[in-house]
């Protein structure tokens, strides 16, 4: 008795679970939001995969499915408002007090551990997804461009703009942890957005 063959969808999309969900997290920045997006995507690319051309990104295609969906999904939501969550207004009640400061002398090699995502994810939003996109998930700039739809050159502007504001924002983390250094210096999301 021969073994049973792989399924073709589950060789080509399964290992880029992990890619498909961080990247829905980055969009929704709620883990459960994510895991609902990336299901749906599995879900739409599983109907889909007979269009998908074998030797092509798999990453990039899952990834353009879940972008569109998401949009899609906040063009529905917008129309429709809904009440925040109990828990997130207590968060919001307690403010930003509770938030812990960094150790102190902190030198690169030992930011704690997610400091760099959650860097990456203060970004402002046009430029977030092109630094998560080239530098954690490793797409061209031409795959980039595709799944955002926006041109290579827009890429390399929000790219080289969302770096400086990571760069920034890390070295501020590290100086946040030196005694002799001064108070808030994150910079200022509206500053780099215009």
């Amino acid at each position: 008795m021969t073994a049973p063959r792989e399924d073709p969808f589950e060789e080509t999309c399964m290992p880029f679970l992990p890619d498909c969900f961080a990247f829905a997290l980055s969009l929704t920045r709620r883990s459960h939001d994510a895991e609902d997006l990336v299901q749906d995507t599995f879900v739409k690319a599983h109907r889909a995969f007979a269009s998908f051309q074998p030797g092509t990104n798999a990453k990039a295609w899952l990834f353009t499915i879940l972008r569109r969906l998401h949009i899609d999904r906040y063009r529905r939501e917008r129309l429709r408002p809904t009440p925040l969550p109990e828990d997130e207004l207590t968060e919001m009640a307690r403010g930003a007090g509770d938030v812990p400061l960094p150790e102190a002398a902190l030198p690169w090699d030992d930011l704690p551990p997610g400091a760099v995502e959650k860097a990456v994810n203060s970004v402002p939003d046009p430029f977030r997804l092109p630094v998560r996109l080239r530098d954690l998930d490793g797409l061209s700039y031409r795959e980039i461009g595709a799944i955002l739809a926006i041109p290579a050159g827009t890429v390399m502007s929000r790219l080289h703009r969302g770096r400086e504001y990571l760069r920034r924002t890390l070295v501020s983390l590290v100086e946040a942890g030196r005694p002799d250094a001064p108070g808030d210096n994150l910079p200022d999301a509206e500053e780099e957005s215009t």
